[in-house]
């Protein structure tokens, strides 16, 4: 793979935005460039005109833009570098890396393309790929390009693509709009496969009790260690023939202070 590949792109703000405005098109073919200027706060005759590269955003715009998408630190100094057309002076809240790239893949199948490269049949192919995780072909595409992108994908010696690092963990102190939205698709594919998928094929069960509120922490240190050592067994048994996505919850049902 050429090295160019492998290096993280800069970001080019319009395509951003019209990737976002796909996306939202793939799930509602009804949804309109007006709602997609809504939801951004601001009219679609500016959006239509940033869009199009014949006039850049305000600040304030650029402000709300960055806010409601979520976009890491890179995605908005590259917003507020094509509106002054020099080196700008805003610094978004600092996070992570891992934070900062996972605003870019928040979507729940760029995970699952990884997992997906791992079988022995796995093609690196956008209809393949689109046709296994019941996605469409151009989601498939634009999120294979931006997994080589930002090189997390690699073409290894033997002509297969695979993930470049062995593992891809997100940091969890941190709550962001991209990591609710990757949580909220994970729990409707949940649902989807609570429905559709016969028993043996699945396990949705639960458990309510009452514990100290202070537990909370160690509570999730354990979760933490139980989620890696069991999806680190199930990898290592077996030949892999499924992508399987293994989401635990532990909150409160009831008020915190009765």
């Amino acid at each position: 793979m050429d090295s160019e590949l492998s290096q993280p792109a800069s970001p080019d703000p319009r395509q951003l935005l019209k990737e976002e405005l796909v996306r939202r098109s793939e799930r509602n073919p009804r949804y309109s460039l007006r709602a997609f200027a809504r939801s951004l706060g601001m009219s679609h005759t500016v959006l239509s005109l940033f869009l199009s590269g014949k006039r850049p955003l305000s600040k304030k715009a650029a402000i709300r833009v960055a806010s409601a998408l979520a976009l890491s630190p890179q995605e908005a100094q590259a917003l507020f570098q094509d509106r002054t057309k020099k080196t700008s002076t805003f610094v978004p809240i600092p996070t992570s890396m891992d934070l900062d790239t996972f605003a870019v893949i928040a979507d729940w199948y760029h995970f699952a393309i990884l997992s997906l490269l791992e079988l022995p049949a796995a093609r690196f192919d956008a209809e393949w790929i689109g046709r296994q995780l019941n996605i469409s072909f151009q989601n498939a595409a634009v999120a294979m390009e931006r997994l080589i992108r930002l090189g997390i994908i690699a073409k290894k010696k033997d002509g297969r693509w695979r993930q470049t690092k062995k593992s891809f963990r997100l940091d969890s102190r941190y709550s962001t709009a991209a990591t609710r939205r990757f949580q909220l698709q994970l729990l409707n594919r949940a649902i989807e496969s609570l429905q559709n998928d016969p028993l043996e094929k699945r396990d949705h069960t639960s458990t309510t009790f009452a514990m100290d509120p202070a537990l909370m922490p160690y509570a999730k240190a354990r979760i933490q260690k139980f989620r890696r050592e069991l999806t680190s067994e199930l990898e290592k048994l077996g030949t892999p023939g499924r992508v399987y996505n293994l989401t635990l919850q532990l909150f409160g049902c009831s008020k915190e202070k009765i």
